[in-house]
């Protein structure tokens, strides 16, 4: 029996019938990786209708099935796909059938070829650049240095650009198919599309094939289609990977055919495999889309309490721009990215320049003649309620390697004249250029792009002087600027913070993550802040706001625009942490959290509690914010 199986499959192998299965499944691939060049083979629908091939083509094909390697599901397991003729009209290949089980733990890597890793290991000086810049040039200069690296690398990078095509246009991989491609995404759709409908995948991938904006179309597909049964989330801190980086997170992902999980299992954070049955607990997929509904990926909890505080949140106040729904953007808002720092760094002049050419430094922007320079603010110059967090003044080499900067110290803040010293400068005709049309105040309102979920604060909004901005701090544009300290509050509050950062997978806070924060809707600060006789919430919040705000005369139209003409607020840190925790308990009664709940989310502070703890010898934060979120219920409870 054994050698009669053996001869049935030679003969079905060589068998006509599976050499035309072969070449037609090959040119189908071959059409979307092939270099589009005058003179090269048309591998077209022709070629697989029409009875003879011209040889060129089949040679074109068969070259192409050899770099390529393809690989066709279909023909190398028969007896698993059964391919109808017509194809089978609910499948988006065409076949029926599939593996009971699928298990693997697939390539990391990108598609797209990294010039960097590519010349490591064949021309370090290449591979060292200075920059992107000088490295393509160094590469252009091959041609005539070194023909033969410049070929290799010309026709792995071809290769790249054939396969991402392919990945992208063929419409094999619908769902994962997208954007700046990786591997393991791909492979988790394979692995998806090849298992039948009672069977089962489990695949070993990076956590972010759950949060990150190019799989989120695949992920909330298996949520919505309630074919999610495991998701378990790991930190490499015990090396269960010994090569990967200890602060790298992956996952593994557990996947039906087609059989409908009520409850899913979720484990987060978690450190040794033996964990998983006491650190897991379950969601239906319904909560998970009930917390990211734009995007339907996953938010990541720590525990079952961690999901149920943001369950009830957003039960209570919607997101703030859901997609798809014309009244789903209440603040008005859209979002700029100012200043490109490498594609717009032509129009960036150091002091050095400036100086050169005859400009007067004012101790923040430079003048010459009519001509005027204004500061290019960066992320790391900037902080919760302070424009004057950092500076480039007095920074060292070291400080400068490690992406830090000098801090103004508290006597720095406390001259409204001081302002920190930026790294480069830009006209103030290109900023209005930039703003124009879209922005007509004296100052601008953004958050801090780079950031993460395990440091002091996730979410880092504040409002700074209209000036250059890098594309690394986004500036917030809203319909309506009165709206401003309202968002701002919100955004720099601790409810807030703990919601965005369990959808931080990793270091960039993007629109995508920040336009599904629950955010309560701008009329809700219409009503009576009840701890306060005669007024609303929104007179109750917005001179607090302003107070924190303008410590600094730049920061004057800010002020003015809020009602307020007088000088600059005195920079005064006990008076400012208790504006701040009166500014965090109004917002933890107006999100509806309880008193037990509001403890949960500051303990989860671990790193403000132990600054706190280091300066202040307890967790001066937490108390203030339970003193005055106590004082508000007992205002309401008198009240009532």
């Amino acid at each position: 029996d054994v050698h009669l199986q053996e001869q049935r499959l030679r003969a079905l192998e060589g068998s006509e019938e599976m050499r035309a299965a072969l070449f037609e499944a090959d040119a189908w691939c071959a059409a979307f990786v092939q270099r589009k060049v005058p003179g090269a083979p048309a591998i077209t629908q022709s070629v697989l209708t029409s009875g003879a091939v011209d040889p060129a083509v089949r040679r074109e094909v068969d070259d192409l099935a050899a770099r390529h390697r393809f690989f066709h599901w279909h023909l190398e397991f028969p007896e698993i796909f059964d391919v109808p003729d017509g194809g089978a009209p609910d499948t988006p290949t065409g076949w029926r059938g599939g593996f009971g089980c699928v298990v693997g733990n697939p390539p990391w890597e990108r598609v797209k070829l990294q010039e960097q890793e590519f010349f490591a290991q064949r021309d370090a000086t290449i591979a060292n650049a200075a920059n992107a810049a000088k490295r393509k040039a160094m590469i252009k200069k091959l041609v005539d240095e070194n023909p033969t690296l410049s070929d290799e690398f010309l026709a792995e990078k071809r290769k790249a650009e054939g396969e991402s095509s392919f990945l992208r246009l063929s419409g094999r991989y619908p769902l994962t198919g997208r954007g700046d491609v990786n591997t393991y995404s791909v492979f988790a759709e394979t692995f998806r599309t090849i298992i039948r409908p009672d069977g089962r995948m489990g695949i070993i991938t990076p956590t972010g094939l759950a949060t990150d904006a190019t799989t989120a179309a695949f992920f909330s597909d298996t949520l919505r289609a309630e074919r999610l049964a495991a998701f378990y989330d790991f930190d490499n801190e015990a090396k269960i990977f010994p090569n990967v980086h200890h602060a790298f997170r992956f996952a593994v992902t557990s996947m039906t055919g087609g059989a409908r999980v009520q409850r899913s299992l979720f484990g987060f954070l978690v450190r040794h495999v033996e964990d998983v049955p006491t650190r897991r607990f379950d969601l239906a997929a319904s909560e998970v889309l009930l917390l990211n509904p734009n995007t339907g990926t996953l938010p990541l909890f720590r525990s079952r309490e961690d999901a149920e505080i943001p369950l009830g949140v957003y039960r209570r106040h919607p997101v703030l721009i859901r997609d798809g729904d014309p009244a789903g953007n209440p603040w008005g808002l859209s979002f700029a990215r100012l200043f490109d720092m490498a594609n717009d760094s032509g129009h960036f002049l150091s002091a050095h320049d400036l100086s050169v050419v005859g400009a007067t430094f004012d101790g923040w922007a430079w003048t010459n003649g009519n001509q005027r320079w204004l500061p290019l603010y960066e992320g790391k110059l900037l902080a919760h309620f302070d424009h004057r967090y950092s500076t480039y003044a007095g920074a060292t080499q070291a400080q400068l390697n490690m992406n830090t900067l000098p801090r103004l110290s508290e006597a720095d803040h406390s001259d409204p004249e001081l302002e920190q010293l930026s790294r480069y400068w830009v006209s103030e005709q290109q900023v209005d250029k930039v703003l124009v049309k879209r922005w007509d105040r004296g100052w601008l309102l953004g958050w801090r792009d780079i950031t993460k979920a395990e440091q002091e604060r996730t979410l880092i909004p504040t409002a700074l002087p209209r000036s250059a901005v890098g594309h690394v701090f986004p500036i917030v544009i809203l319909s309506d600027y009165r709206l401003a300290p309202l968002l701002q509050a919100i955004w720099s509050s601790f409810i807030c913070d703990y919601g965005v950062r369990q959808k931080m997978s990793g270091n960039h806070l993007t629109y995508g993550i920040l336009e599904q924060i629950v955010c309560p809707a701008p009329e809700a600060f219409d009503e009576p802040a009840r701890w306060q006789p005669k007024i609303t919430l929104a007179e109750y919040i917005t001179p607090r706001v302003v107070e924190l705000v303008y410590t600094s005369h730049r920061m004057a139209p800010y002020a003015r625009d809020f009602g307020y003409d007088g000088p600059p607020f005195v920079w005064d840190p006990d008076r400012r942490a208790l504006l701040k925790a009166e500014l965090d308990a109004a917002m933890f009664h107006i999100y509806g959290l309880t008193r037990d709940e509001v403890e949960h989310v500051m303990d989860s502070f671990a790193v403000v509690r132990k600054y706190d703890e280091r300066d202040y010898g307890e967790y001066r934060t937490k108390h203030l914010v339970l003193k005055e979120f106590d004082m508000i219920c007992l205002s309401q409870a008198i009240g009532r």
